[in-house]
C-alpha cells in the first residue's frame, strides 16, 4: 500500500515534480551578449560621464578669506546651559568680543576682549590670554567660536563643560 499525499498524488511523485521544477532553467528575454557591455570600436571617442559628487564625513575646509561676522545673541540649550555672545569681526580683525556661558551648578565662564591679544588673523582669527585660546572660523553658513585651555576664565571645573558657540551667519542667532 503506498502512502498518499493530501492532494491525491503519491508522495514520491510530488517530490519528483518539485525536484524537476527546481532544476528547470528560466528563459532569458535578452540574449546573453546583450547584457554585457560592448567595447568601443578602436578610435571612437569615449563618452564621458561627469564624476559623481564626492561625499565625505570630513568637515568642510576653512575658506582662505577674511572672516566677517557681527552678532549680539543669547541662547539656552536643552540641558540648561545659557550663553551670551557679543562678537564683531571685520576683515579677520576682532573688534568686539565678549562671551559668558553659565552652566548652572557646573559653573560659569566669562571672556572679554580686553584680556586677550589677537595672534592670528586668517583664516582663523585667534585670541590668546595666557593658556586660554579662542579660535573663530566659518563652516558653511555658521561661524564657530571655540575655547581651549580656558580654566583661568572659568569657575573651578566649569571649563570641562564648555562647548563651542555656533553663530548663524544668516540670522545672527547663536547656540
Amino acid at each position: 500500500m503506498s502512502r498518499r499525499w493530501r492532494g491525491g498524488l503519491p508522495l514520491a511523485a510530488a517530490l519528483t515534480v518539485a525536484l524537476v521544477a527546481g532544476c528547470a532553467q528560466v528563459a532569458s528575454p535578452l540574449p546573453p551578449t546583450a547584457t554585457r557591455p560592448q567595447p568601443a570600436p578602436p578610435g571612437a571617442p569615449e563618452a564621458r560621464r561627469p564624476a559623481p559628487p564626492i561625499k565625505s564625513s570630513k568637515p568642510l575646509p576653512i575658506p582662505e578669506r577674511p572672516l566677517a561676522v557681527k552678532t549680539e545673541c543669547s541662547y539656552r540649550d536643552d540641558v540648561g546651559t545659557e550663553g551670551r555672545l557679543v562678537l564683531d569681526v571685520q576683515a579677520s580683525r576682532v573688534q568686539r568680543f565678549w562671551s559668558q556661558v553659565d552652566m548652572g551648578s557646573k559653573g560659569r565662564c566669562s571672556f572679554d576682549l580686553s584680556t586677550f591679544r589677537q595672534t592670528t588673523f586668517t583664516p582663523s582669527p585667534t585670541l590668546v590670554a595666557g593658556a586660554c585660546t579662542v579660535r573663530m572660523w566659518e563652516q558653511g553658513d555658521q561661524v564657530t567660536v571655540s575655547y581651549q585651555n580656558c580654566a583661568s576664565q572659568c569657575s573651578p571645573g566649569a571649563h570641562e563643560y564648555l562647548w563651542p558657540t555656533l553663530v548663524s551667519r544668516k540670522t545672527g542667532t547663536c547656540r
